[in-house]
């Protein structure tokens, strides 16, 4: 029996090997014509270069099929977007689908996001579907703003092979009364102490939420991390039930709000969210409040201890937040996992119940 539990386990993880996205609300569209050239030169991420005498290229199409027939190695993509102002209301995201093989994005010139590595560490990021939060100070609103990327190819197709290009803001944040993307504090060798609410995190990194740590520039990182957030409660989340919604989290998770457990991962293996089968990273967080451990007046903390097993790793796709529990519902619905087998849920309360 012991034997079959592992062949279907593997067999259910080779199924689920493929990432999801979140689901982005599109502000500006970015399929076209962008400009494209071979070879790799770091000017190229300049906001202001001159890329006239570039070539042009329709995105997504990879770059095999418009011209450059087995050509592998470096090559940039450059285009112009406008965004307009009243967008600037909600968290911008750059969605580009995926990138084959390692892709780095500079909007404005400045770096917002990598996924895989570069040689001489080679490692692709084909298969991710690639997702950058754009920093607000960055975006010249109602004016002329410049994405580059960066890509290396190392064999096959190339350039944007994905179906979509676009700018946009995470639609299911619009469930949350507060939304806690964003700015976070994190450190990558803690001791617990991290976890009291009085703990002074100012020497720690800032890193944005949601996003892979990868993504940000902790390429070679695999292994434990904590990520803190202090917050006020809005006025009009006021003393209802609520959930955190802590969005996709590779691997594993431990959530903390106020010195106080309020869930792992291994607690979202009973609800509707919850297919353990398809990977932990792909299990959407979202972990009941016990009554009266909000502040509903001062500081709250909130500490997410993560344990990334390899590959990409943190808290990498949203919402990010405080739920009702009648929004809660409806997100759970949304996203109810799919059994692969009809005794799946059977073989999971062997281990969990």
């Amino acid at each position: 029996m012991k034997k079959v539990v592992i062949l279907i386990l593997c067999f259910s993880t080779l199924l689920n090997n493929s990432p999801t996205m979140a689901d982005i609300q599109e502000v500006v569209s970015l399929k076209g014509y962008w400009k494209f050239n071979i070879g790799d030169d770091m000017a190229w991420a300049e906001k202001n270069y001159n890329d006239n005498n570039w070539d042009q290229l329709y995105a997504p199409g990879n770059w095999e099929e418009q011209g450059y027939i087995e050509y592998d190695g470096y090559a940039w993509y450059r285009t112009a977007v406008n965004i307009p102002k009243n967008a600037g209301s909600r968290q911008l995201y750059l969605f580009l689908d995926r990138i084959d093989d390692v892709n780095e994005v500079y909007f404005n010139g400045t770096r917002i996001g990598r996924t895989g590595n570069f040689p001489p560490k080679y490692e692709t990021a084909y298969s991710v579907p690639v997702t950058y939060p754009i920093p607000a100070e960055l975006i010249n609103f109602d004016n002329a703003n410049t994405i580059a990327v960066r890509v290396f190819d190392e064999g096959k197709e190339g350039g944007f092979v994905g179906e979509d290009l676009k700018i946009g803001y995470d639609a299911d944040a619009n469930m949350l009364v507060q939304d806690l993307s964003g700015d976070w504090k994190i450190g990558f060798y803690y001791n617990l102490s991290c976890l009291k609410p009085g703990f002074d995190d100012s020497g720690w990194d800032t890193i944005h939420v949601p996003a892979s740590w990868e993504s940000q520039g902790y390429n070679d990182y695999n292994g434990q991390a904590c990520y803190r957030k202090t917050f006020k409660l809005n006025k009009e989340t006021g003393r209802k039930t609520l959930y955190f919604i802590g969005g996709k989290i590779d691997d594993e998770d431990q959530v903390f709000l106020n010195g106080k457990l309020i869930g792992t991962t291994r607690d979202m293996y009973k609800t509707k969210l919850g297919n353990s089968f398809a990977g932990d990273w792909q299990i959407r967080r979202a972990y009941k409040i016990p009554e009266g451990l909000l502040n509903t007046n001062g500081k709250n903390v909130i500490v997410v201890l993560v344990d990334d097993h390899g590959g990409m790793g943190g808290i990498f796709e949203g919402p990010v937040g405080l739920m009702t529990k009648e929004q809660y519902l409806i997100y759970e619905e949304k996203y109810e996992s799919e059994e692969w087998f009809p005794f799946q849920n059977f073989i999971k309360s062997l281990f969990y119940d």
